[in-house]
């Protein structure tokens, strides 16, 4: 069982978002309440909504779960842009440097609005990293922290056919990093 240490609580859109920081791994882990009750203790039983932290190398990693396995939002009132603020700035909080930003896109039905953007852009003709930088994650980190550039691009596709004929790879899986192209 993870041991976590609460951190703070956060108000926003009507949600209340509960930070917390897991012993072993170091990792903020941020939940919400949906509602549900613990049939063992009748208390409020806290949803994940997004768990991530930067490592020493300046490499941020997390997961947002912002849908069920339906994807249908877990609230209406949740927002992945607020959750992923939340991460790095809780870990800035402490200190940390953040250098890039590590995405893995999978695909689920209805689950990678990141993913699914991706392919999209694939399809109409984009390369892999202009695709990479017109999705949600893509044009938040720019917004957010300047990142302009992706590197180390690589994943699992099939080669498929847009509506004009051209091929195009299709990735059901892919793993980049977003960066600042001024770094050295």
């Amino acid at each position: 069982m993870k041991h976590i240490k609460p951190i703070k609580e956060v108000k926003h859109n009507d949600i209340v978002y509960h930070l917390f920081r897991e012993e072993e791994e170091g990792l903020v882990c941020i939940k919400v309440d949906l509602g549900h009750l613990s049939a063992a203790t009748h208390h409020p039983m806290l949803t994940q909504v997004g768990r991530g932290g930067i490592k020493p190398d300046g490499t941020f990693t997390g997961i947002l779960t912002m849908k069920d396995k339906d994807g249908k939002y877990l609230h209406p009132n949740t927002r992945g842009s607020f959750v992923m603020k939340l991460l790095i700035d809780t870990e800035l909080e402490t200190g940390k440097t953040f250098k890039q930003s590590k995405s893995l896109w999978v695909h689920g039905a209805g689950v990678s609005d990141n993913l699914d953007k991706f392919n999209e852009g694939l399809a109409k003709g984009l390369n892999e990293k202009e695709a990479a930088l017109q999705t949600w994650s893509g044009q938040w980190l720019k917004a957010h922290h300047g990142f302009n550039a992706v590197k180390d691009l690589h994943g699992t596709f099939q080669e498929e056919k847009n509506e004009t004929g051209k091929s195009y790879k299709h990735y059901t899986e892919v793993v980049m990093f977003f960066y600042k192209d001024d770094q050295s």
